[in-house]
């Protein structure tokens, strides 16, 4: 993504943008901020086309989950993704861990692998990149899937989502447009706090 257009984003930020329509969705400045902060310093980000960006600073009821094009400089999906158990069993992700049996939520750049239909259907297998953060995350069997204890109701109604063991869970209706934007060679996901 250019420098350029994403800073113009920012400064243009609360003004009418003639590029969103009814199939994107406003990018909060935080997260173009910690966007563009993670482009200038990570070259595996710089040339991917999509970024699936998770803010784990931000509590589960919130939509912290952002898919965004690169390119076109437009946020493509929003929605709630769940932290795992090891992390927090409240709103706030607060540990992150790379070890087995840790059921904690890893941090950093991942690869999508490709999709399957395992135990929670259609899902998508996650390489960690990050040497001693996330690489253990294919052995963990840290994935993107599908979960019924992600709900509009627990993020209004209990102000918190249910917890995974480790992996990146969303409601199941987002499950399917999730994997059709992110389950390709030019996609990244990043995970941050």
């Amino acid at each position: 993504m250019n420098v350029f257009l994403l800073m113009t984003l920012l400064l243009n930020w609360g003004k009418v943008d003639a590029k969103r329509d009814e199939h994107t969705f406003l990018l909060p400045k935080i997260v173009a901020e910690k966007l563009l902060q993670i482009q200038q310093s990570d070259a595996r980000i710089r040339g991917k086309k999509i970024a699936c960006f998770i803010d784990f600073s931000q509590p589960s009821f919130e939509k912290r989950l952002y898919v965004i094009d690169l390119q076109k400089q437009v946020c493509l999906m929003n929605t709630w993704v769940a932290h795992g158990k090891g992390s927090g069993r409240n709103a706030m992700a607060e540990y992150f861990s790379n070890d087995s049996g840790s059921l904690c939520s890893s941090l950093g750049v991942f690869e999508p692998i490709g999709q399957f239909y395992g135990k929670h259907g259609l899902s998508i297998r996650l390489k960690g990149l990050d040497k001693g953060v996330n690489d253990n995350a294919v052995d963990r069997g840290i994935i993107v899937h599908a979960a019924d204890y992600i709900s509009e109701k627990n993020a209004s109604f209990y102000k918190r989502q249910g917890n995974s063991f480790g992996c990146f869970a969303v409601m199941p209706t987002m499950i399917e447009p999730l994997v059709k934007l992110v389950n390709q060679p030019n996609a990244v996901i990043v995970a941050v706090k």
